[in-house]
């Protein structure tokens, strides 16, 4: 499992023109789920996610601490294989169903701590960020 987590004032995400959902000060987190994932590790992600110290002038505070939100993104190329070649190998990559249930229940894990909000699993999505900083942090567990 591998996020991009990304700071922002705010954040939106749109399919076909259409509003889904929007964030002011918080995360935009972009997910993706790999083979071997378990709800162990997700629920392990959830937990790290927010307890990250990506805000405040010293990186002292977490979102919690911060009243955040979170938009979290479904993005199955960010556990693509790069090391050999030039076009992205997702071998890696959890088929579609299992990902969505995964999905469904990292929002699930993610709304235990802070609001949580959706894009639509398996759309083409427009996501819009205004990056805070900019502050970009890659997570892996």
């Amino acid at each position: 499992m591998k996020a991009v987590l990304q700071r922002v004032k705010h954040s939106s995400v749109s399919v076909e023109g259409e509003l889904i959902n929007e964030i002011n000060e918080g995360l935009n987190i972009l997910i993706g789920f790999e083979k071997d994932d378990s709800e162990e590790k997700l629920k392990k992600m959830a937990k790290k996610i927010t307890s990250m110290r990506l805000f405040g002038d010293r990186f002292d505070k977490n979102i919690r601490d911060i009243n955040g939100e979170i938009l979290l993104i479904p993005n199955f190329t960010i556990p693509a294989i790069t090391k050999k070649g030039t076009r992205p190998n997702f071998q890696n990559s959890m088929p579609p169903a299992q990902a969505k249930e995964f999905y469904d229940k990292m929002i699930n894990e993610l709304n235990r701590y802070v609001p949580a909000k959706n894009g639509i699993f398996g759309a083409m999505m427009d996501v819009e960020i205004v990056n805070d900083g900019p502050v970009t942090i890659i997570l892996e567990v």
